[in-house]
C-alpha cells in the first residue's frame, strides 16, 4: 500500500492539501529567497542566472483544508519567490546608494507525468499569466523526472554563463527519485542543491520480504547499503526495530546521494500520523547553514530526533546508549526548534566544542570546525558562534583573528578565525557544566 496522490481535472475544485504540504511549500519558498539573497550580496553583480526543477509539480494550485482558500502549489510559488527576492535586493541596493540593479534569470522545468494533473497546471500557469518572457523562462513536461532528468542536466551544462541549480523533489512516497539520480546531479552540477521529500515511515510501515516491496526497495538504490531480509529477521520489538531502520536510513542517504552535506528533518503529517524526511543535501556547508537557519525561523513546523551538541545522528541502537553515552536520535521526544531547544542546543555545544577543538593542538578555522561538525547538529554558525563567546568568556577557547588578534564578540567572529584552547586554559574533562551554568546566568541577566 502506498501514499495516496493528488489528481487534478480542468473545470473541478483543485483537492485538498495536507497541512504538512503547506509547510514544506513554505519552506521552498523562503528557501530560494534567502538563497538568490545571500548569493547576491555584493552589489556589483549585475546579473544571476538560475535553474529550478521542480520533478513532482502537481497542478499548481490545491484548497486549504480549512479555509477552503485557494492556495498555489510550488510551480507559482517559485516564480513568484523569485521575483520577489529580485525585487528585494534592488531595493535594498537602491536604500544603499546602488545605483546598478539586478536581473535574476531563472530556467524553471515544471515535470509532472499524469495527463489530467500536466493539464491543468499548463491551465494554472496561463491564467496567472507565467510564460516565457522577461526574464525567466519555463518549461512544462509531461513526464517522469527520472525520465527527463539526464536530458536537463545536458541542458543545465550547456548554460553560458553557467548559473546555479535547485533541485525540487516532492515526491509522493520514496521510490520514484533513485538515489543513483541523485548521484549523477552532483557528479554532474557539483553547486546543485536537492531538496527531496522521502516517505520513511511508508518505507517503514509496509516493509516485507514480498518480491513487490523488494523491488520497490531496491528501485531507490537503498539495497546496496540495506539488507531488508537481515532487518526482517532482527524485528524483535517494534519501537527499536523502527530506529534501527531509521538509523541505517541515515547511514546510507549520504554516501549514496553523493553529496557532502545532508539535513535531514521530521515533518509529521496531522492527516496520517506519519512522518516525512524533508532532506537538503549540497556539496556545501554554507547552503546547508541557510537551510538549518530557515528551520529555526520556522520553529515548530519540524522536529528532529537527535541530541542537542554534535552528535545529532550519531547513536547507534544497537548499543547501549549508557555505554556509549549518545542520546537516540529516534527516541520518543521530539525536539522542536524552539526556544527552549535553542538553550538546550547552546548548553550542549558549550560543553562539547573544547573537546573537539584539544583534539587539534594547532587549533581549527572557525569554518572548517562548522564544516566538521554540520552534518551532526542542529547548530547553525550563529549557534556555534555565540557558544565560541561563552567558551571565551570562561577562558576555555580563544578566537584568533588572521592578524593575531582576539575576538571578544559573537559579532566578530570570521570562518578565516582559529578556534584554540588557550595555554592557560582549563580543558574541560567533564560535562562542561561550569560554562553552562555561566550561559545560564547570562542568559537571566538579560531577562
Amino acid at each position: 500500500m502506498g501514499k495516496k496522490e493528488y489528481d487534478w481535472h480542468i473545470g473541478e475544485t483543485p483537492p485538498v492539501i495536507d497541512l504538512h504540504s503547506v509547510t514544506k511549500h513554505k519552506v521552498y519558498e523562503e528557501y530560494l529567497m534567502h538563497y538568490i539573497e545571500v548569493l547576491n550580496s555584493n552589489p556589483g553583480i549585475p546579473r544571476f542566472n538560475l535553474t529550478i526543477v521542480d520533478g513532482f509539480s502537481g497542478g499548481g494550485e490545491y484548497l486549504h483544508p480549512d479555509s477552503n482558500e485557494v492556495l498555489e502549489g510550488s510551480p507559482i510559488r517559485m516564480i513568484k519567490a523569485a521575483e520577489a527576492a529580485e525585487a528585494l535586493i534592488n531595493i535594498k541596493r537602491e536604500k544603499s546608494g546602488v545605483t546598478k540593479k539586478i536581473t535574476i534569470s531563472v530556467n524553471h522545468y515544471f515535470i509532472e507525468k499524469k495527463p489530467c494533473n500536466f493539464e491543468y497546471l499548463e491551465n494554472s500557469l496561463s491564467e496567472r499569466g507565467f510564460v516565457a518572457s522577461n526574464g525567466y523562462k519555463i518549461q512544462t513536461i509531461n513526464s517522469t523526472f527520472v525520465d527527463e532528468v539526464d536530458r536537463i542536466i545536458t541542458e543545465i551544462k550547456k548554460q553560458k554563463p553557467a548559473g546555479r541549480t535547485l533541485f525540487i523533489l516532492d515526491q509522493y512516497g520514496y521510490k520514484d527519485v533513485p538515489f543513483s539520480k541523485i548521484k549523477y546531479i552532483f557528479s554532474q552540477i557539483p553547486n546543485a542543491e536537492v531538496i527531496l521529500t522521502f516517505a520513511t515511515d511508508w518505507l517503514i510501515n509496509y516493509m516485507t520480504s514480498t518480491p513487490q516491496y523488494k523491488k520497490a526497495f531496491e528501485s531507490t538504490g537503498l539495497g546496496e547499503m540495506i539488507d531488508i531480509d537481515e532487518l526482517l529477521e532482527n524485528k524483535f520489538d517494534k519501537e527499536e526495530w523502527r530506529r534501527i531502520v531509521q538509523y541505517e536510513l541515515h547511514k546510507a542517504i549520504l554516501p549514496l546521494s553523493g553529496a557532502e552535506h545532508y539535513t535531514p528533518f521530521f515533518i509529521t503529517s496531522r492527516e496520517s500520523k506519519r512522518s516525512f524526511w524533508l532532506i537538503h543535501l549540497s556539496n556545501h556547508h554554507r547552503a546547508r547553514d541557510v537551510m538549518t537557519q530557515l528551520h529555526w525561523k520556522l520553529k515548530n513546523h519540524f522536529m528532529h530526533y537527535g541530541g542537542h551538541g554534535f552528535k545529532m545522528f550519531g547513536y547507534d541502537p544497537r548499543n547501549d546508549s549508557e555505554i556509549v553515552g549518545i542520546e537516540d536520535m529516534f527516541n520518543n521526544t521530539e525536539y522542536s526548534f524552539d526556544e527552549i531547544a535553542l538553550k538546550q542546543t547552546i548548553e550542549s555545544v558549550v560543553g562539547d566544542m573544547p573537546r573537539l577543538i584539544n583534539e587539534r593542538p594547532d587549533g581549527i578555522r572557525f569554518g572548517d570546525f562548522y564544516k566538521l561538525v554540520a552534518n551532526e547538529t542542529p547548530a547553525t554558525s550563529d549557534i556555534l558562534k555565540k557558544a565560541s563567546e561563552i567558551l571565551i568568556d570562561g577562558n576555555e577557547v580563544e578566537v584568533i583573528s588572521e592578524s593575531g588578534s582576539s575576538r571578544r564578540s559573537v559579532n566578530t567572529i570570521k570562518d578565516s578565525d582559529i578556534l584554540r584552547i588557550p595555554n592557560q586554559g582549563r580543558l574541560i574533562t567533564t560535562s562542561g557544566t561550569s560554562l553552562v551554568e555561566m550561559f545560564r546566568k547570562k542568559k537571566g541577566n538579560k531577562k
